[in-house]
């Protein structure tokens, strides 16, 4: 899937301009920087991606102020207006790291991971107890991601070590609520995965039975098996295009009369080509034992949303229902 329609002819035409003016990469640069309305376009459908504080798409650390070009202008003029050619990048990786790197092997396929299109993890290790990231199976594609970025850093590897130690006691905090069924769980897991550096805690959620404690501790075994379960499908998705109706039930106009009166929607996939990911969310209300109204402040797929169901229920609450929701919305306690 793509963007929307009305989306991708504002894209579309800006394109038309830069091809118009020579189709050179002084030519793209030119139109990006007068084109106001489509960079407020692409920055608000990438905003809709990224996580908590709107994090960088790279290092996950530093908000993300930068739309960067996947393959710089220099590399594809013509790619300037190109929604899957966009990711929001804070300024030292798109400016300081990345820049205009784009390394291809001998093939001319690019070398660089792209977050918002493929699981990173395919070609990166994160090593816990170092902070480090290491290629998966001397992965050109992870090396060169890991040079180009400058994921291993030393900023980003002590952020990634004190997220670590903050993750474990977390997950045991988060754990004892989950098991009292006390509301304030979902919100501490939400604040979890709204934190910097989630990386972190996805790479605990792929560590290997017998591992794990060796890793984490025998302390927060328990807490971790519990959040795989509660979320183990929810919250790996990663920073992929989602597509959702909502996002052009907004639209001003479909009209495109005017750039000022275009749509803004969501892509879910790079192209027509690759496959689909689609998911149902899930979140919940309920009274709790003290009568006042309750809501989820995470999402569930539906079998960890009927274990939340039955933990509630057992902990008191009453009239619990389970509500599909659309990414990125959570339903509102009802009165």
């Amino acid at each position: 899937m793509s963007v929307s329609d009305s989306t991708q002819v504002l894209l579309t035409r800006w394109t038309g301009r830069v091809r118009d003016a020579g189709g050179t990469s002084k030519a793209a640069r030119e139109q990006w920087i007068k084109a106001q309305t489509p960079r407020k376009h692409v920055r608000t459908a990438l905003e809709s991606m990224t996580r908590g504080a709107v994090r960088c798409m790279y290092c996950d650390d530093s908000r993300g102020t930068d739309i960067d070009h996947f393959q710089p202008l220099e590399n594809a003029p013509l790619r300037a207006f190109e929604w899957s050619n966009h990711l929001l990048a804070c300024s030292y990786c798109n400016s300081n790291a990345k820049r205009s790197q784009y390394p291809v092997n001998s093939d001319g396929v690019c070398l660089l991971v792209d977050p918002s299109a493929e699981d990173p993890a395919v070609h990166l290790r994160l090593l816990l107890k170092s902070g480090l990231y290491d290629p998966v199976d001397e992965s050109a594609r992870g090396e060169e991601t890991i040079r180009v970025f400058g994921l291993n850093r030393p900023d980003l590897v002590k952020g990634r070590l004190d997220a670590f130690f903050r993750a474990c006691s977390n997950l045991r905090d988060w754990h004892r609520l989950h098991q009292d069924a006390d509301p304030l769980a979902d919100r501490l897991a939400q604040a979890l995965l709204d934190s910097p550096f989630i990386d972190v805690v996805h790479a605990m959620i792929r560590l290997k039975p017998g591992v794990d404690a060796t890793v984490v501790g025998q302390a927060t075994v328990p807490a971790l098996d519990a959040w795989r379960a509660a979320h183990s499908l929810s919250f790996r998705v990663g920073q992929s295009r989602v597509c959702g109706d909502a996002a052009d039930a907004n639209c001003i106009d479909d009209t495109l009369a005017d750039d000022d009166y275009s749509c803004q929607g969501r892509a879910n996939e790079r192209s027509n080509d690759e496959p689909v990911i689609t998911m149902q969310n899930y979140g919940l209300t309920w009274t709790d034992p003290t009568g006042t109204p309750r809501s989820s402040a995470v999402a569930y797929d539906e079998p960890s949303a009927q274990d939340r169901k039955a933990a509630l229920e057992s902990g008191g609450c009453t009239s619990v229902e389970i509500v599909a929701v659309r990414p990125g919305e959570l339903p509102e306690p009802r009165g």
